[in-house]
């Protein structure tokens, strides 16, 4: 059974509902356009990030040529004459007791010089083929030759006849391999005197 609170009457209503007034005229649909893109960055913002790449790649290129000019200076090496007059010295302080062993090493010091330092091949070779290399060397006068052939057959005496050195003799084939490599210094930088422009 309906309750009377929820009973109305439709003819209480009114019967026609007011009507709405009509829009103003708008604006013409011609002229509108579909949404603007706006750009994800500003031409300012495209700039500093172009300038942050190039300081990153100039930083990076910097840092390699410190790198690869570091490394060059480390595994540069000394100069071929102070590394056998280190070898002469160290050959005749090292070898005390061992006359042969000093032949050796005292040799083959003056050899890798003139391998290393004068581009004459001297270390695999006989010491006959060694003065044979050294023919007609503009470096090279009869006074070294002469100095560099005794000093040559010495140490072979001791290397292969077993022929022992006193002290002094010792000293004395450790001062010969030394003025040598000076005569031979000096002979290079008056060369170089005479090249240079005056």
């Amino acid at each position: 059974m309906p309750l009377p609170f929820f009973q109305f009457s439709l003819a209480a209503l009114p019967a026609q509902t007011p009507r709405l007034p009509d829009l103003p005229p708008g604006p013409s649909l011609d002229r509108v356009r579909g949404p603007i893109e706006i750009p994800p960055y500003e031409p300012w913002q495209i700039g500093v990030i172009i300038a942050l790449v190039l300081l990153a790649l100039g930083l990076l290129i910097w840092g390699i040529v410190r790198f690869v000019r570091a490394r060059s200076n480390r595994t540069r090496t000394a100069a071929p004459h102070l590394t056998a007059l280190a070898e002469l010295k160290t050959a005749a302080e090292l070898t005390k007791e061992n006359d042969e062993r000093f032949a050796v090493l005292s040799s083959l010091a003056l050899r890798r010089y003139f391998e290393t330092g004068k581009g004459i091949a001297a270390l695999g070779r006989t010491s006959l083929e060694f003065l044979q290399a050294l023919d007609g060397h503009p470096q090279i006068n009869p006074e070294a030759r002469s100095s560099l052939t005794e000093f040559l057959e010495h140490c072979d005496r001791v290397k292969f006849a077993q022929a022992s050195l006193t002290e002094a003799q010792r000293s004395a084939l450790t001062e010969s391999a030394t003025a040598l490599i000076g005569q031979f210094e000096q002979a290079v930088e008056a060369t170089a005197q005479e090249v240079q422009p005056r």
